[in-house]
């Protein structure tokens, strides 16, 4: 009986072991599309529209170091010079002009259809678990449907759904749902462009599934590899960064 038993959990825990890898290759597949280097700058020029006319337009650079810390400073922007951390499933946000930083949320808005952590994020491995849940056609392309759910409440979306192709894992499209299940953005990926001898990201549209008029486009223009000093990741340091080049 105890030979039956050990022998039941040691196949258990192979398949948990499986399963790990299996969502491990998933998730690298599909972030390779996003991650040309592990530290690196990507600037994001944001621009909001309310039926098709420009409500806002912003620049950001996000400075992205390793998977789970980055730095985004705003370079046009209302508020010029602000700063938002990232690290360890922890966010502030920095304003000019004033001491302390105050501690936010990835799922907040920063503008328009874009929130916090869909600039200060990049990728998807460090903060969900991916399961494969079926095939499905995008424009005639044949693809899988990898559902991701949030390991932690500080990932910017409860669960997405996201559509790949299926020969490459190259992410067409993103649907995005609240901790309530509820269905609140789409978003597809609409452009990318050899960087680092491989395709990256460089244009996204995020669009608002309850107020229907509104979409968000972001566009990466400037990538390139850089690594910033490890202070600049320390929320007590932010009053002190200033224009990184």
């Amino acid at each position: 009986m105890k030979k039956t038993i050990g022998l039941l959990l040691a196949l258990l825990i192979a398949v948990v072991s499986l399963r790990g890898d299996e969502t491990r290759e998933i998730l690298d597949r599909i972030d390779a599309f996003r991650i040309p280097y592990t530290d690196f700058l990507i600037q994001v020029r944001i621009t909001s529209f309310v039926r098709d006319k420009v409500q806002e337009e912003a620049v950001f650079d996000s400075y992205i170091s390793g998977n789970d810390r980055s730095l985004v400073i705003a370079r046009e922007y209302k508020t010029r010079g602000m700063k938002i951390l990232y690290v360890k499933e922890n966010m502030w946000i920095h304003l000019p002009n004033t001491h302390r930083p105050i501690r936010i949320t990835p799922i907040q808005r920063l503008m328009g259809e874009a929130s916090n952590g869909d600039i200060a994020r990049v990728g998807f491995g460090e903060d969900y678990d991916a399961e494969c849940i079926g095939e499905a056609e995008h424009d005639g392309v044949l693809c899988d449907r990898i559902l991701l759910k949030a390991r932690a409440e500080a990932s910017t979306y409860a669960q997405i759904i996201l559509t790949v192709r299926k020969r490459d894992y190259r992410p067409l499209r993103a649907d995005f749902y609240l901790l309530s299940g509820k269905h609140f953005k789409t978003a597809t990926y609409d452009e990318y462009s050899p960087i680092a001898g491989k395709l990256i990201l460089t244009r996204m549209t995020i669009r608002d599934e309850v107020r229907r008029s509104r979409k968000t486009v972001l566009e990466y223009g400037r990538i390139e590899q850089k690594t910033i000093p490890d202070r600049y990741f320390n929320k007590n340091y932010l009053i002190h960064v200033r224009d990184l080049k």
